[in-house]
């Protein structure tokens, strides 16, 4: 039999960010590493929308905002942005 003992602190990897959930989306001002993910994949599929849109967007969903019902009134609201041009 082996005696099975705590694994030494130095080998255990530290948790800098234990994200929260909140109905079914995690918090990300708790989660930074799924702040920055979130906001490279706005990039990568060219959104359109700033920095700030984005995280009100975030924010919103958070709130409990359907996605569905959000994304509606963001693509309506470029679409007028992009006729006025």
């Amino acid at each position: 039999m082996s005696q099975e003992t705590d694994p030494e602190p130095s080998l255990v990897p530290e948790l800098k960010y234990e994200p929260t959930i909140t109905a079914d989306f995690f918090c990300l001002h708790t989660s930074p590493p799924l702040h920055i993910a979130l906001h490279g994949m706005s990039a990568l599929t060219h959104t359109r929308l700033s920095k700030n849109a984005f995280d009100l967007c975030l924010e919103l969903m958070e709130a409990g905002v359907k996605s569905k019902a959000l994304a509606d009134i963001v693509l309506y609201i470029l679409n007028c942005k992009n006729d006025a041009k």
